[in-house]
């Protein structure tokens, strides 16, 4: 088979043919990128063409991935209710307050510290978990303290 028809390149990124899927092969951050793309020649150039342009602005391409802990997750998601959402300073405590359960259930050992690694089992247990603890319905300490949910 001729070169052209197993390869190509749209700017930065390259695909090329492996057996009969398609893969691209191109570098995000000093890190070489070879993400399998499928069986069909047009999805391999419309991703490519993708990657490039996002490559060429400086953005996070389509398929990178960057792994997060559930504690780094939950700081970036508060970050951006106060700053950009502009959520107010009661509304943003509450989050704080209610996510502190979830850092203290992953701190314990029973859910995984990877935000990508959290499965459904996780959550499960998770629900147990709070099921279990008896907390104050409005937060207050000296509220009488029921089970939550």
């Amino acid at each position: 088979m001729a070169r052209g028809k197993t390869a190509f390149r749209v700017g930065r990124v390259r695909a090329y043919l492996r057996g009969s899927i398609w893969y691209l092969c191109y570098h995000e951050h000093g890190r070489r990128r070879r993400p399998r793309v499928g069986p069909e020649k047009t999805a391999a150039e419309q991703l490519a063409a993708q990657i490039n342009a996002q490559l060429l602005v400086g953005a996070p391409a389509a398929l990178s991935f960057e792994p997060v802990s559930v504690l780094e997750l939950r700081q970036r998601w508060l970050e951006h209710h106060e700053q950009i959402l502009r959520s107010s300073i009661q509304t943003v405590n509450r989050y704080r307050t209610a996510t502190e359960h979830l850092i203290r259930f992953v701190n314990d050992g029973r859910g995984t510290p990877s935000a990508a690694h959290f499965q459904t089992t996780h959550a499960e247990a998770f629900v147990r978990y709070l099921r279990g603890i008896k907390v104050a319905p409005n937060g207050h300490r000296n509220a009488k303290k029921r089970p939550l949910c």
